[in-house]
């Protein structure tokens, strides 16, 4: 026995003289085994990742093994991990949704805020019998919340649905609210409160607001334009971005959360969700920053305060059920106004329950400044551990009900698989190419984009087709670190337009992308003949695009929609294609077309009211007074469509060629919906249609006009 004691004394004291972990790099290394281990551990046992990396917290923590000193870089891991989760809860808001829930937000924001602080300052005089102004800061610890789960949505897909939509919305509304609510009763506390700090409350949060969501996205598009192609410096200026939105934020009086999150709703409007960029966002944020915080989040608990006696497991209870169930009314009154699903209402209850960051800043101010004792912060630390946990049970449950559900309406609206070929002949736009690929490819869909590398055949093709996959591989190493699926392809075919034609049909192809600057030929034709032959050979949506700077620069969208264009039978899968577009830029979009167009795409855009875009309604299609006025920072998007079809209109065919004769660094991107039969091997009907005899003598009467015009001149002259 004594031998036993001494070897456990020895052990004791080894560990003790080695522990905490001080090393900075050893640290690192351990925290990264946790974060790679501990969600798959537990996984096992079908505890939700986050919960892996909070207990894992718990375990290495100072309060129970102490296997990990929180160090200086571990604490700024930790803080970019929270000002990251606010970053993305306001770059991933879908806009367009947002503007459709906006009303909807500050309704689950006025419930979110006043249910929790009413109840909980009730709760707090007359069953824990504090005084005023502890009463109300401890209350208003109930109404903050963490969005700690919003991994879990991202993961399942979900982020767009309504229901989550609110739920960020409704969290920087009630903690703007409160962290105000805060610096208001420190002043008070410390008697510093009168007219002035109204005044500069106000004032500084006015030019917060001006600075971050007016300037930012200016500065932001200028430097995307300048710096184009460096992906590593466009993710480090996003990252400075947070951070120095988040000083600005500490300077205006207000946490650096709000900060963050008004960045993301900055950045919004300038990365497209689809983007390469966010790709790298999402990824490195995921693997990285979130994961230290959440660990940071556990190191905070004490399992010892459960054996301290009833009294503070009774605190600690009663501030936890308060918690969850001023919560669990406010996403039920807020779903029960609106009729949401049963899962929708579990979601905002999951998203909105977890008290971590903010909480901890209120509890904090306020034992520093003396209205709390130390029985707060232990009750808080636990309510922090039991609300995280049923955060994420119940996120998870419920984001996977909505999941299925939107998963299974997707495949009814969905006839068939998305795939879009990118046939790249000539590397030099490839990159942008897959950028705008990516962009409009729809985010439900699991199907990879097809890059495809094809040259002529003759005695260089081997070598040509070899340097121009080396390019496309290139960039694809690039998306592959978002998870983004890419299969490349290659083929040495007699014509470049047969081996397109033929890779489309071989691999179900739906979409064809090809850039205009590499396919431009001679003579009449508006993109040269591969274009031209394609649009006759196949049947498959065809898009081609101009695209000279990158696409989350761009100031302005103009759509022109040919006529009759809802008649088409791929005018839906089009529609839903510009739509993603003019969602995801953010940019001002102005819509023109005949009115039964226009009706027909404000609905599939879900726009019934006409308040997202500009609408303008023509009669005639000259276009030259759009062209004009066409601007360096404009993008223009024209549905066309291919000849001797209902829709087809030889002005909206000959506008592009007409822009880029004008206008020669205006960029544009021309939609052709998919034909229901390819007119190769048919009898082709003969180019004097209607339309063509239309087009001739518009030509006729336009060439006697500019006659006129001349010798009016020159007699007046």
């Amino acid at each position: 026995m004594e031998l036993l004691i001494a070897n456990l004394d020895a052990f004791r004291d080894f560990f003790s003289h080695y522990l905490p972990v001080k090393n900075p790099v050893l640290i690192l290394a351990l925290t990264l085994l946790i974060i790679l281990f501990a969600p798959l551990v537990l996984k096992r046992f079908r505890i939700p990742g986050i919960i892996g990396l909070i207990i894992a917290g718990v375990i290495i923590g100072p309060n129970t093994l102490h296997i990990i000193e929180k160090s200086t870089s571990f604490e700024l891991f930790s803080k970019t991990g929270l000002l990251y989760i606010m970053f993305l809860a306001g770059l991933e808001i879908d806009m367009h949704e947002y503007k459709q829930n906006r009303a909807k937000s500050l309704v689950f924001g006025a419930f979110t805020f006043f249910i929790p602080i009413i109840i909980g300052y009730l709760v707090c005089v007359y069953i824990f019998g504090f005084t005023l102004w502890p009463a109300l800061l401890l209350a208003s610890m109930f109404s903050t919340h963490t969005l700690l789960s919003y991994p879990i949505v991202s993961n399942m897909g979900i982020v767009k649905n309504r229901a989550v939509q609110i739920s960020f919305g409704g969290t920087i509304i009630t903690d703007s609210a409160v962290l105000i609510l805060l610096g208001v009763i420190t002043n008070v506390v410390g008697g510093e409160i009168n007219s002035m700090f109204w005044v500069r409350l106000v004032f500084s949060l006015a030019i917060l607001a001006f600075s971050v969501l007016y300037l930012l996205p200016k500065v932001s598009r200028w430097f995307f334009r300048n710096v184009e192609g460096q992906g590593s410096s466009q993710y480090i200026y996003v990252l400075a971005v947070v951070f120095i939105s988040g000083f600005f934020s500490e300077l205006a009086g207000v946490e650096p959360i709000i900060g963050a999150f008004l960045a993301g709703l900055a950045l919004n409007r300038v990365i497209p969700h689809n983007s390469i960029l966010m790709n790298r966002v999402i990824f490195i944020g995921n693997t990285i920053f979130i994961p230290f915080f959440l660990i940071s989040a556990g190191m905070l608990v004490d399992f010892s305060l459960f054996f301290k006696g009833a009294d503070a497991l009774i605190f600690a209870g009663v501030l936890s059920l308060v918690a969850l169930v001023t919560k669990w009314l406010a996403a039920q009154a807020t779903g029960a106004i609106y009729h949401y699903t049963k899962h929708e209402k579990r979601v905002i209850f999951g998203l909105s329950s977890s008290h971590a960051a903010a909480t901890l800043a209120v509890i904090k101010v306020g034992y520093d400044i003396g209205l709390f004792e130390q029985n707060v912060i232990n009750g808080t630390i636990i309510l922090i551990l039991i609300t995280c946990m049923v955060s994420s049970f119940v996120t998870e449950r419920a984001a996977r009900g909505i999941a299925i559900t939107e998963k299974e309406t997707s495949k009814k609206i969905i006839d068939r698989s998305e795939r879009i070929l990118v046939p790249v002949s000539n590397p030099e736009n490839i990159a942008r190419l897959i950028d705008l690929a990516l962009i409009i490819k729809d985010e439900k869909s699991n199907e990879p984009i097809y890059p495809l590398s094809i040259v002529e055949e003759n005695e260089d093709a081997d070598e040509k087709i070899n340097v121009v996959k080396k390019v496309i591989d290139g960039v694809v190493e690039q998306i592959s670190s978002g998870d983004q699926k890419v299969q490349v392809l290659k083929k040495v075919d007699l014509s470049i337009v047969d081996g397109i034609a033929r890779t489309a049909k071989a691999y179900s192809i739906s979409d064809i992308l090809i850039s205009w600057r590499a396919q431009q030929g001679s003579g009449n034709l508006i993109f040269g003949s591969i274009a031209d032959n394609l649009l006759v050979k196949t049947k498959q949506s065809i898009i081609i695009s101009k695209v000279i700077q990158p696409l989350n620069t761009y100031q302005r969208i103009l759509v022109l929609l040919t006529p009759n264009a809802e008649l088409e039978s791929g005018f839906n899968l089009v529609v839903r294609k510009i739509s993603i577009i003019l969602k995801q830029m953010g940019s001002q979009a102005v819509i023109y077309g005949q009115e039964k167009t226009i009706e027909a795409f404000a609905k599939l855009n879900q726009d019934k009211k006409r308040e997202y875009y500009d609408y303008h309604t023509l009669t005639g299609f000259d276009g030259s007074d759009i062209i004009d006025k066409a601007q360096e920072d404009d993008l223009f998007i024209f549905l066309s469509s291919r000849k001797q079809t209902v829709s087809f209109d030889f002005h909206i065919d000959n506008m592009p060629k007409n822009l880029n004769k004008n206008n020669e660094f205006t960029s544009f991107i021309v939609f052709y919906p998919e034909s229901l039969k390819t007119l190769s091997g048919t009898s082709q009907i003969t180019e004097m249609t209607i339309p063509a005899i239309q087009e001739n003598l518009e030509k006729v009467i336009h060439l006697k006009d500019k006659i006129k015009d001349i010798f009016k001149g020159s007699s007046n002259s």
